[in-house]
């Protein structure tokens, strides 16, 4: 039997009330680190926690596992905190829905962790991205824009 190791050394937190972009190419392990966070996929080592809490019944009671843009049409009432997990594909036309659906669950506590292979598209749906890259997270910045510019004459 083979295997592969597709993520190595992965830390993410993500705290209530804030948006994540995963960023990667296809087959970079987007949808399996996020598979991993929903407590759907077993993970070989280390340590998944949904709010502090390690236990596979924390997984089914607080994280949400999104797979098809319908998912994020249906608002839930829940009365503690969840992190939602967008395994979603969208379109650039859908892009205002989307950033605005999370910014209504992360003004509701939760957290949002929503994976994408546009980096422009993330920094405009989620406060911060991460590159998922050779199977380890890497820190993205949010480009800075310009308050003023300096012309030479």
């Amino acid at each position: 039997m083979a295997s592969v190791e597709v993520l190595r050394g992965v830390s993410l937190s993500v705290a209530s009330g804030e948006s994540v972009a995963l960023v990667g190419s296809s087959g970079a392990g987007k949808s399996t680190l996020l598979l991993c966070a929903a407590g759907l996929l077993s993970h070989e080592s280390g340590e998944v926690r949904w709010f502090g809490d390690a236990s596979r019944m924390s997984a089914a009671n607080r994280a949400a596992y999104h797979c098809a843009p319908a998912d994020l049409l249906h608002e839930q009432c829940v009365e503690q905190p969840t992190v939602h997990l967008l395994d979603v594909a969208f379109a650039s036309e859908a892009c205002l829905t989307v950033a605005r659906w999370i910014e209504r669950r992360c003004d509701a506590g939760d957290a949002v962790v929503v994976s994408t292979r546009d980096l422009d598209l993330a920094h405009q749906v989620a406060s911060r991205a991460v590159v998922l890259r050779g199977g380890r997270l890497h820190s993205e910045s949010r480009p800075q824009s310009r308050v003023a510019e300096y012309a030479r004459q």
